[in-house]
């Protein structure tokens, strides 16, 4: 049964806004310190690109075979070429809103044996330009199940609530990726999916304990108007908080031999958003997400999950 809901993400509409960022991955071996400063010197054996932010959500929504069109602020730079292309070839609707003078965020991460050493972040933010992205949330959003906000804090959110707003007065359920500590612009969304790091943020205080994270959830959940509250805890899991119900704290399924966790919240919001849709229920859809999560993360190739492999986890 579950199965055949999975095979039918294709009857899924989902619109994803949020700003799409250009992930670039230097991967390199040690060979030694430089003369010049007491630094190592990594020798770069291979580059690689690939679409991050809102356009990795997307590009995983699509993988899993669901229709998704995504709405971004942009540049005119070679950036936005290149993240639109491998959109399009991944068949996703484009609705991006060129700007000019705009760079498109470029998020580069040297990376050593398996393990990620620095990132260098290439980036501007705007904060003009909203009435074009509600312009075209509004024109958009009747057709659709579900709306995943991708939120990076880089522009394309600055008017998150009037988004939000619009998408209840559709009756379209809103999952929200939060950035920031700011968590008052995403009032009455449905689900926020914070990491453990941005809900400590947002929440000004360290949780020591699953009780902690519960009570701070429960409150959280109550001010902002929610109706859930999924924390990702990378290799600790996930931890599902409602109101009305028990908390669930789902362990990660792949927890030896991971250095890094990047996309794997891409990954959780991504497959929650289909799995809801398609009416199953909160909580296998969280237990699922979390081990599509750990199917990627497994890899250390921060790539996206494909559906044949979400199959086969079940």
């Amino acid at each position: 049964m579950l199965k055949q809901v999975i095979s039918n993400f294709r009857n899924i509409n989902i619109l994803v806004i949020g700003d799409i960022i250009l992930d670039r991955y230097f991967y390199g071996v040690n060979i030694g310190n430089s003369p010049e400063s007491p630094t190592p010197v990594l020798k770069i054996s291979n580059i690689i690109e690939k679409p991050g932010g809102a356009a990795n959500v997307a590009i995983n929504i699509s993988n899993l075979k669901g229709n998704v069109s995504i709405i971004s602020l942009s540049g005119y730079d070679y950036t936005t070429k290149y993240i639109r292309n491998k959109l399009i070839s991944n068949n996703i609707k484009c609705e991006l809103v060129n700007v000019k003078n705009y760079s498109t965020v470029i998020k580069s991460r040297i990376i050593s044996d398996n393990n990620q050493i620095m990132r260098l972040d290439f980036e501007n933010k705007i904060n003009y330009f909203q009435s074009s992205v509600v312009k075209k949330a509004k024109s958009i959003l009747p057709n659709m199940n579900m709306l995943v906000l991708s939120d990076y804090n880089k522009g394309t959110l600055s008017s998150v609530q009037q988004i939000i707003k619009l998408a209840r007065s559709f009756n379209i359920p809103v999952i929200v990726d939060p950035k920031g500590n700011n968590y008052d612009k995403y009032d009455g969304a449905n689900i926020l999916t914070p990491n453990i790091y941005e809900f400590q943020k947002a929440i000004g205080s360290i949780c020591y304990n699953d009780n902690d994270i519960v009570y701070h959830g429960l409150n959280m959940i109550r001010k902002y108007n929610l109706s859930a509250l999924l924390v990702t805890r990378d290799k600790h899991g996930v931890s599902l908080i409602q109101p009305d119900s028990n908390p669930l704290h789902i362990s990660a399924t792949q927890t030896k031999n991971v250095n890094d966790v990047v996309g794997a919240g891409d990954v959780v919001i991504s497959t929650l958003a289909l799995l809801l849709s398609s009416n199953i229920n909160i909580k296998d859809s969280c237990i699922l997400s979390n081990k599509a999560a750990g199917l990627l993360v497994s890899k250390n190739n921060y790539f996206n999950i494909e559906l044949e492999d979400f199959i086969n986890l079940i």
